[in-house]
């Protein structure tokens, strides 16, 4: 392997495949012997100082040579090869290094080889390719660091206690929620027997009176029941009748006569059953307002139970604000908290309220998103939004520095996933 360009490539294959950032520095300072013949040898990094020297397995830090070699090289800055000589190293270089010097800079650092005679324009450009080789390998195999800077005079850490002071500026904490105005004090309708509802006698949002009939129940079943009943009655009132005549004649019949009027009495009340019940078909409004249910096409002919809620009666000035608040957002809402309601139909014009009640679970909602129900009551001085008016509330929490409520969102996202 006496080919200079074997020579070479061998080298250059062995930087390329060192490991680790000794093994890159005794290349340099060792191995380029077989490219370029030199006594002495030494690499040099600014942040490490005095990293291998030639014919060394370690470098002591504290030793003479060591410290003042590290003086030479240090008091260069040069980007280019510079060679050296004893001017350049002062009454000492005679008592470390030979007369001649070639000092070869790369980022961060430089490598150093001396000699007895000079470097010829061959060796140097031979050599300087190989430093920036080792340049290159150095920074590759060095961890990276995050270098903060450092403030410099009053200029940069004035702009350190603005930045401080911004990021510990108080500011109110605040979640947006999807809203709307809702009945505060409904009244709900609800089914008085269970049937099936046979006619609407009001549309959705119908100004109602009170009294004013809403909807009634299908009576064709309690009407059969009835007349059958009826029958029963009358059936059951003329076997007594005749047991009672005949209780002159047949003591028997005094005993038949009692369970014929117990009889009697259990079909009249029967009857009297269903006939409150066909009087309680109808429902009627217990006062004034709108009405306020779905579609009528949903209602009519859908079986009910008893109890069940088909439309309620409303107030359509007396409203509050209903919001839906995110699971993530909900431990910034509390109870007596201000509210702010823009309204779609309005948005210049908010609406002031304060939370009445936050729902302690939370719920699925129509959109299939799961949301914790917020009641807010409107300030007395505002004018009270229509009822079913829709908007965007903003609800305000605690007073919190302004970088806890830049970054409070990305840290709860952040920690879902490393789970700390």
């Amino acid at each position: 392997m006496s080919d200079p360009i074997y020579v070479w490539l061998d080298v250059e294959s062995r930087v390329l495949k060192a490991a680790s950032v000794m093994e890159t520095a005794f290349i340099a300072v060792n191995l380029a012997h077989t490219l370029v013949p030199y006594r002495q040898a030494a690499l040099w990094r600014r942040d490490q100082g005095v990293l291998a020297l030639s014919g060394a397995a370690n470098v002591e830090a504290g030793s003479p040579y060591v410290l003042w070699l590290q003086n030479l090289l240090a008091g260069f800055r040069d980007d280019q090869p510079r060679p050296l000589t004893q001017t350049d190293g002062g009454a000492e270089w005679a008592d470390w290094l030979p007369a001649h010097g070639l000092l070869l800079p790369f980022d961060g650092g430089s490598v150093f080889y001396a000699r007895d005679d000079a470097f010829t324009e061959g060796e140097i450009a031979m050599l300087e390719r190989l430093t920036q080789l080792v340049g290159l390998s150095l920074r590759a195999l060095t961890p990276k660091r995050i270098a903060w800077p450092k403030p410099r005079g009053r200029k940069g850490w004035a702009m350190v206690a603005a930045g401080v002071l911004v990021a510990l500026f108080p500011v109110t904490s605040s979640v947006l929620a999807p809203a709307e105005s809702v009945a505060a004090h409904p009244v709900l309708i609800r089914a008085p027997l269970e049937g099936v509802i046979g006619r609407m006698a009001v549309r959705p949002n119908d100004a109602v009176t009170e009294g004013q009939v809403l909807f009634e129940l299908d009576s064709t079943t309690l009407t059969g029941r009835l007349d059958v009943a009826r029958q029963s009655l009358a059936t059951a009132e003329a076997e007594y009748r005749q047991t009672a005549q005949a209780m002159v004649f047949d003591a028997k019949a005094k005993t038949q006569a009692a369970i014929l009027a117990g009889k009697a009495e259990e079909k009249a009340a029967e009857v009297r059953l269903l006939e409150s019940q066909l009087a309680r078909i109808q429902v009627k409004a217990p006062k004034a307002g709108i009405a306020v249910f779905d579609d009528v096409a949903d209602w009519i002919g859908r079986p009910v139970i008893l109890g069940e809620k088909v439309m309620a009666v409303a107030d359509e000035t007396d409203t509050e604000v209903e919001a839906w608040v995110a699971v993530a957002d909900v431990g910034e809402v509390r109870p007596g908290g201000p509210l702010t309601l823009f309204l779609n139909t309005n948005p210049l014009s908010p609406v002031k309220a304060r939370v009445r009640s936050v729902a302690y679970e939370a719920a699925a909602r129509p959109d299939a998103s799961i949301a914790h129900r917020i009641r807010a009551t409107l300030a007395e001085a505002e004018d009270k939004p229509r009822l079913g008016l829709k908007g965007t509330a903003r609800i305000d929490g605690d007073t919190v520095p302004l970088i806890w409520w830049a970054f409070r969102r990305p840290l709860a996202t952040i920690r879902q996933f490393i789970g700390f």
